[in-house]
């Protein structure tokens, strides 16, 4: 009962407050002295930002492709995987790249997961902790 009171209470305050502003809505449009001033937006500027912002994503080329990560860790750690990768499959891409706080060491890029998953078999016998993964690459690492 009392947070009812309190409500009506709150309500009422805030009414009696907005009333208290006294504002004459229709005094601009009853005066002949004020004059509308009317500013445009320079549409073409921003419809060349906009064609600009597509061409840059359309140039970026970049695909889903499916990865498979073969160690995450320190720097040693991912220098020697490399090294380790290279050796026994010297024609294959290979990536190190760093995402706080680990250094990750990536192979190949497939278009579909079934091709992955048959590289992973192999990789796997070695890198015991390696999988799969999705991530967006440029063409040109195909």
């Amino acid at each position: 009962m009392m947070k009812i009171k309190n409500i009506l209470l709150g309500f009422s305050i805030i009414s009696m407050c907005l009333r208290a502003q006294d504002w004459d809505y229709h005094e601009q449009a009853d005066s002949n002295e004020t004059a509308a001033e009317l500013i445009f937006i320079n549409t073409n500027r921003v419809d060349d930002l906009i064609d600009k912002k597509k061409r840059i994503d359309t140039n970026k080329n970049t695909i889903t492709a499916f990865r498979i990560q073969i160690y995450s860790g320190s720097r040693s750690g991912s220098t020697n995987a490399k090294n380790k990768f290279k050796k026994l499959f010297p024609e294959v891409l290979i990536e190190t790249s760093y995402e706080q706080p680990y250094f990750k060491t990536k192979v190949a890029a497939f278009r579909t997961r079934l091709e992955a998953q048959k590289a992973l078999r192999i990789y796997k016998s070695i890198f015991k902790s390696a999988f799969i993964y999705e991530e967006k690459i440029t063409i040109d690492k195909l």
